[in-house]
């Protein structure tokens, strides 16, 4: 949990928080233990947190499996916050086009520390199963997100950010800072960034920044299987996403 010393923080209402970003993550849901073993909550006080959460539906707990997973009224308060941002309401407005014109998934996300942390997805019409989705953490390292958002970091600042070597998910995951800063030197000549199949096997993803007054805001990506994406669909999803980064920069300048 960040510190901040100017302001004198409510430790419990900072342990509920914590708990739900931490189910967030996690679609199949933790079990008693295993969110015991991610947070640093005394199992005595951890129990009724849990319980109240429960009781106000704000996580749910599944019997069968012992499993707490995110509940309906913090899927119901994050639709709210997604209906009546106006911002993110203007970018998935583009995101629909996006979809509509080229049939493959559409992704939002933002930095989170070291972390793409995704915020909004609009799905193709023929889906495809993604580890990433709305809530989920990923490192930077290894999503277009992430490097579309990196890209104008000096090397300097991606070196205090993210590991010398990196944890892979994938064969084609990028080793370290020299691979990453190598790409992130393509992303700025060409403006795109790229996931070859470095998150999930067969899963390619092209991304851009998208700047909010001038600065680096959020990643914007399309996602597709590797075997649907020739050069007529690359340079396709590449256009639209140019288009839509055009657009919604020049709104929000």
């Amino acid at each position: 949990m960040p510190k901040d010393d100017s302001v004198k923080l409510h430790r419990t209402t900072c342990r509920v928080l914590t708990l739900l970003s931490l189910l967030s993550q996690y679609e199949e849901g933790l079990t008693f233990t295993e969110v015991q073993q991610r947070v640093d909550i005394p199992k005595g006080t951890l129990s009724p947190i849990l319980h109240t959460m429960e009781h106000m539906r704000f996580i749910s707990f599944n019997p069968t499996t012992g499993k707490y997973c995110i509940g309906v009224n913090t899927y119901l308060a994050g639709k709210a916050y997604g209906d009546s941002d106006a911002e993110l309401k203007f970018i998935t407005e583009e995101m629909h086009r996006i979809v509509d014109a080229c049939s493959e998934t559409c992704q939002l996300g933002i930095l989170q520390g070291s972390d793409v942390a995704y915020v909004a997805k609009v799905d193709s019409p023929s889906p495809i199963r993604l580890i990433s989705d709305v809530g989920k953490v990923f490192p930077a390292y290894c999503t277009a997100i992430g490097k579309a958002i990196l890209s104008e970091s000096s090397r300097e600042d991606v070196e205090k950010l993210l590991p010398r070597t990196f944890p892979a998910y994938t064969a084609h995951t990028l080793k370290n800072i020299d691979e990453l800063c190598d790409q992130l030197v393509e992303v700025r000549r060409t403006g795109f960034a790229r996931d070859f199949e470095e998150i999930t096997d067969g899963v390619t993803c092209i991304a851009v920044p998208i700047h909010i007054n001038g600065v680096i805001a959020y990643g914007l990506s399309v996602t597709t299987p590797s075997y649907r994406l020739d050069d007529e669909k690359r340079i396709l999803i590449e256009s639209l996403l140019k288009n839509a980064q055009d657009h919604i920069e020049r709104v929000h300048a």
